[in-house]
């Protein structure tokens, strides 16, 4: 590594910008590097803790079915490519965790810094799996949501931002209905009966 690249990589904090100009600096070479996953959204593909690696990439190296490294404006974010679009003359990708139904809000693809490779299973590196098969219903919905977004993406972008935002506030609020009833539940049958 040069001196430059080791001055770059030490002057980077949590800054998402300058996480991306360094990205842009490194992209000209072929160089990778490793980091831990943290999140479960990727399921199976990339259990939480596990290591990857990522290799760095430009935007015509991205293809559907990928998972690409982003930065967003809540940080790094690793998930899979499931569509592109142009609106207006930009590039845009749609990206969603394996884990999930819900697409990430769109990004344009300049933000992609890379691509994950390899993850560590076992003590060796191995080709990051094709998305665990999902139940017939989950495809359809997913399927659903990410082609509103897309339509809506070619369209408006900023609309299309709104519609996947809305979209996992939905998914959060039904997410924690289930689990209070849940509790609620067995907060109930735990009681018995009394005679």
């Amino acid at each position: 590594m040069s001196r430059e690249s080791r001055n770059a990589l030490s002057r980077v904090g949590p800054d998402n910008e300058r996480i991306l100009a360094l990205s842009t600096f490194l992209r000209g070479g072929a160089l990778e590097f490793e980091t831990c996953v943290r999140g479960g959204s990727m399921g199976t593909a990339l259990p939480e803790g596990s290591k990857i690696r990522i290799r760095f990439a430009r935007e015509n190296q991205l293809t559907v079915g990928q998972i690409v490294v982003y930065v967003s404006k809540y940080g790094v974010v690793a998930h899979r490519l499931v569509r592109r679009a142009n609106s207006n003359g930009v590039q845009y990708l749609i990206t969603r965790g394996d884990a999930t139904i819900c697409c990430d809000v769109p990004i344009q693809s300049s933000a992609v810094f890379g691509i994950v490779t390899e993850f560590l299973s076992g003590g060796s590196w191995r080709p990051v799996p094709l998305p665990a098969p999902r139940w017939f219903g989950l495809r359809v919905v997913a399927s659903a949501i990410y082609g509103v977004i897309w339509t809506a993406l070619r369209a408006n972008p900023q609309v299309s931002c709104l519609i996947a935002t809305q979209v996992a506030k939905i998914r959060r609020s039904i997410i924690r209905a289930i689990q209070l009833g849940r509790r609620f539940a067995l907060r109930h049958s735990s009681a018995g009966v009394e005679s």
